[in-house]
């Protein structure tokens, strides 16, 4: 796992969560996506026990993570919350990470999205989607590739890859948290 994720910027199937944890996670989802915007940017903080599961879930994983206080939501589905999301890569930190400008670079090369999917996703359900390599230089030859997920699963990623995901193209309802972690080196 270590090495995908240094090489191509992610890495998937990894399944920390029994049923019990998961049905904790999808009821604080439904009241997380009642929060306004900023509400479910600061999830760490309106949920503690997300970050606890997570804090758990991390010291289970193949790296040596240190979760960071920041951790958001995002739901997606085919009724008003469809839309597509451009490649990009997650630069902009919230205000209370308190990381100077100068520093905050140097602080996302060393840092890991850990993203619980907590339902089934491909290509046409909402999937994220990334430009492998990209997090290594702008100039990445490769190709989009969609990954895939199931109902639990974490995708580690770095938080320079490139990536985005499509609009729907079928009913579905795609619910994710992410948090930024740091490799302890």
């Amino acid at each position: 796992m270590k090495n995908e994720l240094d090489t191509f910027g992610f890495t998937q199937r990894y399944f920390p969560f029994n049923a019990n944890e998961l049905d904790t996670l999808k009821s604080i989802a439904k009241e997380a996506s009642l929060l306004t915007t900023e509400g479910r940017k600061n999830i760490f903080n309106n949920f503690p026990l997300v970050k606890q599961l997570f804090e758990q879930a991390t010291k289970k994983s193949h790296f040596n993570l240190e979760l960071t206080d920041y951790c958001f939501y995002i739901e997606k589905n085919t009724n008003d919350r469809n839309w597509p999301l451009l490649f990009h890569k997650d630069i902009n930190l919230p205000d209370y990470m308190d990381i100077a400008d100068n520093n905050k670079m140097d602080f996302l090369e060393n840092a890991i999205m850990f993203r619980l999917t907590l339902d089934t996703s491909d290509k046409d359900t909402g999937a994220i989607k990334v430009i492998p390599k990209s997090h290594l230089n702008d100039e990445s030859k490769e190709k989009e590739v969609f990954v895939d997920t199931k109902e639990g699963e974490v995708i580690f990623f770095k938080p320079l890859l490139l990536h985005g995901s499509n609009k729907m193209k079928r009913p579905h309802t795609r619910r994710v948290f992410q948090a930024l972690c740091i490799e302890v080196k």
